[in-house]
């Protein structure tokens, strides 16, 4: 069964006769995600924030593209759950006033262009990250990759982040081809293959996010910390691997929208619900290293992992412990007797240009 966010005018006649009473519906799901998950990502950026920019001062490039981001998210994370719920999503489509669609579909537009732009952002800081962490402790070929992950991200957030604002001409047929005044004219707008591109995106985003989930591996199975300790950082890093699941399930659930089905208001349920998971996920994944630090400090919750026995020459800068290279002069931390998780957040900023 062929689909797309416009129906012919005889898949429109052969639906039932609409119900806008007590419609059969889905749920208010996506507000719920939004609600439980939205203070716990913006916790956790905060907490990522407060510790690199007030406790360490030793802020980098991958703080303040975070910096960036946070206001990205948080615009998504209103964004999705009320356009979710204004326009019916999760209800079948006869079920919904037709001439809703044309706004909508401004305001999917405008989720498109932020979702792109603000994930591609917290994942060039996830690759940052990496790259400061492994900036002494790992071989070239690793800081070679991350290099080439963070070009082919930059390089893909660009392209879909300009694609939907070409992809029709002009841009406002983009939204006026859903008017269901022109569908009954059989008015031709002159756009691109919207469904091809955004399974395109979908594909690609998923293919970063296990990127961004492998490279830590690549990092703690080689550092020389207990097995507990690694266990811990598996721990933070995998959820990496859920960001990538969801974003699966969202590039599915698209494809299933522009080419197995017309009721569109009822699988933008299924879209909207993966696109937070998604978001939130990778967000909380991003920044969930620091709250231990954060924990420590201002909760007085003491560290579950203590220091080694007849460690030397530790340093102590805002409650992070690491050692410093015993050859090197610049401060920089190294792979070696580190003691907890903190310890691999204190790699300076220079570290970015090694």
């Amino acid at each position: 069964m062929p689909g797309g966010t416009s129906p012919p005018l005889s898949v429109i006649a052969s639906w039932p006769p609409p119900n806008h009473v007590n419609p059969e519906g889905r749920g208010r799901v996506t507000s719920n995600i939004a609600f439980v998950l939205t203070p716990i990502t913006f916790f956790t950026v905060f907490s990522r924030l407060w510790v690199r920019f007030y406790m360490q001062r030793n802020a980098g490039w991958d703080d303040w593209l975070m910096v960036v981001a946070l206001p990205l998210v948080m615009a998504l994370a209103i964004l999705i759950p009320w356009t979710a719920d204004k326009y019916h999503s999760g209800v079948h489509i006869w079920d919904v006033d037709l001439t809703l669609f044309e706004v909508q579909r401004k305001l999917i537009l405008a989720i498109e262009v932020l979702f792109v732009l603000g994930t591609g952002l917290v994942k060039v800081s996830i690759l940052l990250f990496f790259r400061r962490l492994g900036s002494r402790g790992t071989s070239k070929a690793f800081r070679i990759t991350t290099w080439v992950a963070i070009g082919f991200q930059v390089a893909s957030t660009i392209t879909f982040f300009i694609s939907p604002l070409v992809g029709c001409r002009p841009i406002s047929a983009y939204w006026e081809q859903s008017n269901v005044i022109n569908i009954a004219l059989g008015r031709k707008f002159n756009c691109n293959e919207e469904g091809a591109a955004m399974a395109a995106a979908g594909v690609i985003s998923t293919v970063q996010d296990v990127i961004c989930a492998l490279l830590p591996n690549f990092i703690y199975w080689k550092a020389q910390i207990r097995f507990r300790q690694k266990a811990a950082l598996m721990a933070i890093f995998a959820t990496a691997y859920g960001a990538a699941v969801f974003g699966a399930l969202r590039t599915y659930s698209t494809y299933v929208l522009f080419y197995e089905t017309y009721d569109i208001s009822w699988q933008l349920w299924e879209i909207w619900n993966w696109t937070l998971l998604e978001l939130h996920i990778g967000v909380i994944c991003a920044n969930a290293p620091a709250l231990k630090v954060f924990v420590r400090r201002y909760l007085n919750v003491k560290s579950l992992v203590s220091k080694g026995q007849g460690e030397t020459n530790w340093c102590e800068i805002a409650d992070y412990e690491f050692v410093p290279q015993q050859a090197e002069s610049d401060n920089f931390c190294i792979f070696k007797q580190c003691a907890n998780i903190g310890d691999m957040l204190t790699t300076p900023a220079s570290s970015y240009s090694t």
